[in-house]
């Protein structure tokens, strides 16, 4: 097939669906053009990333092109109109195909999982004066919204000789303070492209927080009368509210099953498909389960050996970029197939 991969979009998603995906395509047989924007004529399939897609112009010019978008937006009216004309879109997770069914039937997931040199790490006891080093990495908003995941953290530090290293765009974006542990030793660590993966490596144990914060509106309602209406019917004050972003992807999972590194995870839909609790991993919600969970691996080598190695050999067998890769041409094939139908 012939492909026109158009965008001027920079980001993580860009450099997924597009830098990692053209040569995937060409040694797939395919011929790969970048940034035609005038001879869709030429082409049998035109995939933009959300923010620039141009669905239309690509059809005006040949109606029998298959067109479509890569990570798609709701911020704009324009996105959402592009996802509806579109005659697909590409999606990184559950959570983002749950949404855009709203506006399109024909959704792909696509794993936006970066290109990540696998390394084994062997896990061992640490001796007494060792720290156990807790991970993470990944967009700052996560830091700001992990406010339980601190308080269990400044806890385990009152018992366990332990660190936490997340490792975000420090330069950039400025130093992390909002929800920051307070007694918890925190080194922050410069993202670098290329070679963020040895600082990952080098962390013990991973953590994965996903929630955002609830607005007060929803957390008054539990407390007002209308929860007493409804724990007469059986719903109750303590029964679970969460909120995640409809773009959530377990792209930061992968990274971590690459290098050796367990996790321990807010239970998010991505989260829940990749991680079998208690064998590749921790899911957990609360202040109590974050503390709970990372003590077990603080505590026990063998544990975090065991489940870093399931994770690997899980994602690998079910979700690697090969897999992954295959089933997104499955698709497309199929798609162009109905063109003609």
């Amino acid at each position: 097939m012939r492909f026109v991969i158009n965008t001027n979009y920079e980001s993580a998603g860009t450099k997924v669906c597009v830098d990692d995906l053209i040569p995937r395509l060409v040694a797939a047989g395919h011929i790969v053009k970048r940034n035609d924007w005038s001879h869709y004529d030429q082409y049998d399939v035109a995939l933009f990333m959300a923010p620039d897609s141009a669905v239309d112009i690509a059809k005006a010019s040949n109606p029998k092109i298959l067109t479509g978008i890569m990570d798609p937006k709701l911020t704009l009216k324009r996105q959402r109109e592009e996802a509806v004309r579109a005659d697909f879109v590409l999606v990184s997770s559950l959570e983002q195909r749950d949404i855009f069914y709203r506006y399109n039937k024909q959704v792909v997931i696509y794993y936006m999982f970066p290109h990540v040199p696998a390394q084994n790490k062997v896990h061992t006891s640490k001796k007494s004066e060792e720290r156990i080093r807790i991970g993470y990495h990944g967009n700052k908003l996560h830091l700001h919204c992990m406010q339980p995941v601190s308080a269990a953290l400044d806890e385990l530090s009152d018992k366990y000789l332990i660190e936490f290293a997340p490792i975000y765009n420090v330069k950039n974006l400025g130093k992390w303070t909002l929800n920051r542990p307070k007694r918890c030793p925190v080194v922050d660590v410069q993202w670098q492209a290329g070679s963020f993966y040895n600082d990952v490596h080098a962390c013990d144990v991973g953590i994965i927080p996903s929630l955002i914060p609830i607005p007060r509106t929803a957390q008054v309602f539990t407390r007002s009368f209308l929860s007493y209406v409804w724990n007469r019917i059986g719903y109750f004050r303590h029964d679970y509210i969460l909120r995640f972003k409809y773009s959530t992807n377990p792209g930061r999972l992968y990274v971590f099953s690459q290098l050796g590194v367990p996790v321990v995870a807010d239970f998010v839909p991505s989260h829940v498909q990749f991680i079998v609790d208690g064998v590749s991993g921790r899911l957990v919600y609360s202040k109590e389960s974050w503390y709970q969970a990372l003590e077990e691996l603080i505590l026990d080598a063998q544990k975090r050996q065991r489940m870093s190695d399931a994770l690997r050999m899980f994602v690998d067998s079910t979700y690697s970029p090969d897999i992954n890769f295959n089933h997104l041409m499955e698709f497309i094939q199929e798609r162009q197939k109905s063109l003609f139908v």
